[in-house]
């Protein structure tokens, strides 16, 4: 992270002139729209308004429109009634509350500003208000206490992000406001707090029809803050720009993108530790003194602010005047003020669009789950190993270019610095307890165990497991088979698991809470560019590298069984890799493109290779072996359910024919009750 901030100042100070920033902010944007997935294409808005509130000095109109074909927004247009039109249009993105547009504060900054003469269009973001994705069985509330993330995760898989949705929903949303002859096309301004604020930031960034911004209380940290302390201000997930960083791409970017237009900035000293990060502060300045010098370059010092406050985050009284005050004063409404009026009370379910409160259950159309299935079918090129008369050995070494690139894999092995801890004799086995550098200052640990009489040089097996490589060592044990017949077994904990699974941070102990420390560490690794399953696939090539070292290894014996998650691995690394003789994975997922089909999908975001289904999935992988055998028990689906036979078969047939050689090693097996027989019979058959 430190490497990454580096680089992206040094390229910040080489800009000098107005023409420099121009260029950034057009490189900013183009940028951005890759790492979301690329724009959408536009379509009919297909607007309905189901109702009118009218108000004192100003109407609620509720409205429904489609951001995409069958993607529902929900949405409440204020429009000032005691004032004439054309009116400056405020698009207001909402911030992370299960209420989306009813919220209490948000709604009374809506009020106020169409009473000065604003109208105001405020819309429900996915996994918000009346947009919840995965509801509970005749509720309105979610299975998730983060819709954001379940629905964002998937997403990676793509090549594509979960902001990809939130800014297209703000732009469509910016389309109705701008179709409205209310709304003066000159005079448009959004406004956001919290999650909102940083759609602001995006959006702000990305569409050229917004003239002023307000941002209150957003997540201004750049993700390779001042005095990181990992994983960093990692928040949901469409805050978490993937693979931006080796861009020299950070959240300050953003901002800087929308100068010289007035760009307001509110936070909050209490968001210390606490909704954003440990050093939240210091990192808005940094930012902030980043956006003074672009402004001054462009001779625009004048249009950008950064305000402070000492409430807890919200949408306060003293951000919210800030925020009238901000437009008032780039609109041409001083005279409008910034005094507020009584809140006008109503029950939430007033503002609702539909009948029931919720789009899924009131309108149907498509759910995040089906708009990320759509996109898979999109993106899935046909395997390389399904084309008829296609030599299977070049669509191996196609499928090792790319993996090694989507995994991000050193280009250079270094130095092991092997050693030897402890050496000690059990009543059948010698137990070494080792450790070696699998990069410089990534240590992994582990065990080198084999029978204690016998031959001096072994056939091994690497052993592989989400679990602890203390299972080598077990006595009486899983693998008592694999050692009675002969076997070394080396077993080791890949980096980020066991004794170097990642400690919490030293501060920011609110901010760290509520979501797996493991999954902010994979998105911290993710917008690095740095996947930690590429990570762990290097960690098992260096063990390679290590069994190969040792003289009591016979080289051209080495097999690799890979248990749970870490089979994935354990795949991508035998694939890569011509000195593993075959390989057996158990309760390992089966396809990749089960996380994007699942709604309540379990796998956890350090397996997840980004953009591997734009190439290709899990079952390419296993053809790429051949022709290595390869056998894959107990394989599950993304909600860890074990598959039968013929539903593997099924997943395979869809990317690999089940007549290729490319699959002629390949064997299933499901419910095993004495995984030691099948250990035995792999190692005899394979």
């Amino acid at each position: 992270m430190n490497q990454a901030a580096a680089s992206r100042k040094a390229i910040l100070a080489r800009i000098q002139s107005k023409e420099q920033i121009v260029d950034r902010s057009a490189t900013v944007r183009a940028q951005l729209w890759d790492i979301l997935g690329g724009r959408p294409e536009e379509t009919p808005l297909n607007v309905h308004t189901t109702g009118v509130l009218n108000r004192s000095g100003y109407r609620i109109e509720k409205l429904v429109f489609e951001s995409m074909p069958g993607v529902y927004v929900t949405a409440n247009l204020y429009l000032p009634t005691t004032s004439k039109p054309p009116y400056p249009g405020i698009l207001a993105p909402l911030g992370h509350t299960d209420k989306g547009k009813a919220y209490r504060s948000y709604q009374y900054s809506f009020q106020n500003l169409a009473r000065k003469g604003y109208a105001v269009l405020a819309y429900d973001p996915f996994g918000q208000g009346e947009r919840m994705q995965y509801l509970l069985s005749n509720t309105n509330r979610s299975r998730y206490s983060s819709e954001h993330l379940q629905a964002g995760r998937p997403m990676v898989l793509l090549g594509s992000a979960f902001a990809r949705y939130r800014v297209w929903d703000g732009i469509r949303s910016l389309d109705y406001l701008l179709s409205r002859s209310e709304v003066d096309p000159q005079r448009i301004g959004c406004a956001g707090h919290s999650g909102g604020a940083t759609m602001t930031m995006y959006l702000a960034a990305l569409d050229p029809r917004i003239q002023v911004a307000v941002a209150v209380e957003g997540n201004y940290e750049n993700m390779a803050g001042p005095n990181y302390d990992p994983p960093g201000a990692i928040a949901d997930a469409e805050q978490n720009m993937v693979g931006s960083l080796p861009l020299g791409l950070d959240r300050g970017d953003l901002l800087a993108a929308f100068a010289p237009k007035p760009l307001l900035m509110c936070y909050t000293v209490h968001d210390q530790g606490q909704t954003y990060s440990p050093v939240y502060e210091e990192a808005t300045k940094e930012n902030y003194d980043e956006l003074l010098r672009v402004y001054g370059i462009l001779g625009a010092k004048n249009k950008v602010e950064l305000v402070a406050g000492h409430l807890p985050h919200q949408l306060d009284f003293f951000s919210r005047r800030a925020m009238y005050g901000w437009f008032n004063r780039w609109f041409e409404k001083i005279d409008a003020g910034v005094e507020e009026a009584d809140f006008d009370a109503s029950p939430d379910a007033a503002l609702n669009c539909t009948t029931t409160g919720q789009v899924l259950t009131s309108l149907g159309g498509r759910s995040i789950v089906q708009l990320n299935r759509d996109r898979a079918k999109e993106f899935v090129p046909p395997s390389l190993f399904s084309i008829q008369g296609a030599d299977p050995s070049s669509a191996r070494e196609q499928v090792r270019a790319q993996l090694t690139k989507l995994l991000a894999l050193p280009s250079q092995r270094t130095p092991l610095n092997a050693h030897t801890l402890s050496s000690d004799l059990g009543r059948k086995l010698r137990i070494d307890e080792i450790q070696f550098e699998s990069e410089p200052g990534i240590r992994i640990e582990g065990w080198f165990v084999r029978p204690k009489e016998g031959a001096a040089v072994r056939p091994t097996v690497l052993y592989i497991s989400d679990g602890l490589a203390d299972e080598a060592v077990a006595e009486p044990g899983l693998l008592d088979e694999i050692f009675n017949h002969g076997n070394a077994i080396c077993a080791i904990n890949m980096r980020g698991m066991g004794l170097s699974t990642p400690r919490p941070p030293k501060s920011g102990p609110r901010f760290y809470r509520g979501m797996q420390l493991e999954d902010r560490f994979a998105w911290a690794n993710l917008v690095l560019g740095s996947p930690v399953i590429g990570q762990r696939v290097w960690d098992i090539l260096r063990t390679l590298d290590y069994l190969k070292s040792r003289s009591d290894v016979d080289a051209s014996q080495i097999r690799i069984l890979g248990k749970g998650s870490a089979g994935l691995a354990a795949l991508m690394a035998t694939m890569l890799d011509e000195r593993v003789r075959s390989i057996l994975t158990s309760q390992t997922l089966a396809t990749y493109n089960s996380v994007v089909d699942l709604e309540d999908y379990v796998l956890a975001l350090d397996w997840f290779v980004p953009g591997i289904l734009q190439h290709f999935d899990i079952p390419d992988i296993t053809a790429a072996i051949y022709p290595r055998p390869v056998w894959m028990i107990d394989a599950v689906d993304a909600k860890g359910a074990v598959l039968s036979e013929s539903a593997v078969r099924e997943c395979y047939s869809q990317r690999v024919s089940a007549a290729s050689p490319a699959l002629k090693g390949f064997l299933t097996r499901t419910t095993v009750e004495n995984d030691s027989e099948v250990y035995v019979d792999w190692l005899k058959h394979s």
